[in-house]
C-alpha cells in the first residue's frame, strides 16, 4: 500500500509539473502571440479603411479604383492638382510582382517617350521594367517607395505610386476610368486567365477566380510573356 501511495504521488508530481510547463508555456506564447495578433488585426483594420477611402473594391478578383486612368500596359493615372500625373501598378501588373525589394527609378527632369523606362522593380528574383505610358518630363519620384519598396504592392493605389511625370498633352483624359475602366478591368482579368490557361498551362481555379502563379512557377520564358502581354 506503501508503495502505490508512492507510485501515485510521483505520478502527481509529474502531472504537476507537466501542466505547470505547458502553462507557462502557454502563457508565453500569449505574451508574444496575443499583442502581434492584436497588431495585425489592426494594420489590415487601417489598410481596409484606406480602400474604402480611396473607393477600391474588387473587379473579377483585381483591386479597382475608380477615379484613376488606365492605360492599355495596366499602369494608373492621377491627375494632381498642378497637373502632372502620378504613375502607378493597376491590380493586374502587380501580380507580376509577388514582392517588390527594390526600386529604381528615372532621374527628375528626364523627358521620357512612351516607352522609355520610368522605373524598374526588383524582387523574387525578377526585374520588372516600367515603361512611360505618356511623353513628357519626370516631376517627382516616390521616395517613400526607395525607403520602402514593400509599399509599391502594399499600397498600389495609393502611397505606392512609382513617379510622376508631367504630360505633353491631356490626351490620357481619353483613358479608361468610372464605369468604362470598371468594364475594361473585367475583360483584362478574363484575357489574363485566358493567358494564363491557354498559353502557360495553369487552371483557374473554381468558379474562375483569376490566377495568380507564382513567378517562379512559370519559369524564365513564361513570366517574360506575361509580362511583355499584359506590361507594355
Amino acid at each position: 500500500m506503501q508503495r502505490a501511495m508512492e507510485i501515485l504521488e510521483a505520478v502527481g508530481v509529474f502531472g504537476a509539473g507537466v501542466f505547470a510547463r505547458v502553462g507557462l508555456f502557454l502563457a508565453m506564447v500569449a505574451v508574444f502571440l496575443v499583442p502581434a495578433l492584436l497588431v495585425a488585426a489592426a494594420l489590415r483594420g487601417v489598410a481596409a479603411r484606406r480602400e474604402r477611402k480611396l473607393g477600391i473594391r474588387s473587379v473579377a478578383g483585381v483591386p479597382f479604383r475608380p477615379d484613376l486612368f488606365y492605360t492599355p500596359g495596366h499602369l494608373w493615372l492621377h491627375r494632381r492638382p498642378g497637373g502632372a500625373v502620378e504613375i502607378g501598378l493597376d491590380g493586374l501588373a502587380q501580380r507580376l510582382m509577388p514582392s517588390v525589394t527594390a526600386v529604381e527609378f528615372a532621374r527628375p527632369g528626364t523627358h521620357v517617350e512612351p516607352g522609355a523606362p520610368i522605373a524598374t522593380l526588383h524582387g523574387g528574383g525578377r526585374a520588372l521594367s516600367i515603361p512611360a505610358p505618356l511623353a513628357g518630363k519626370i516631376a517627382g519620384v516616390n521616395a517613400a517607395a526607395l525607403r520602402d519598396p514593400g509599399i509599391v504592392k502594399r499600397e498600389g493605389y495609393g502611397r505606392g505610386w512609382l513617379v510622376a511625370v508631367e504630360p505633353e498633352d491631356l490626351g490620357y483624359a481619353a483613358l479608361p476610368h468610372g464605369g468604362i475602366g470598371e468594364t475594361w478591368m473585367r475583360r483584362e482579368a478574363e484575357r489574363w486567365n485566358r493567358f494564363v490557361e491557354q498559353r502557360l498551362g495553369f487552371a483557374t481555379a473554381d468558379g474562375g477566380a483569376l490566377v495568380a502563379p507564382a513567378p517562379w512557377l512559370l519559369g524564365e520564358e513564361g513570366w517574360r510573356a506575361l509580362a511583355a502581354e499584359f506590361l507594355r
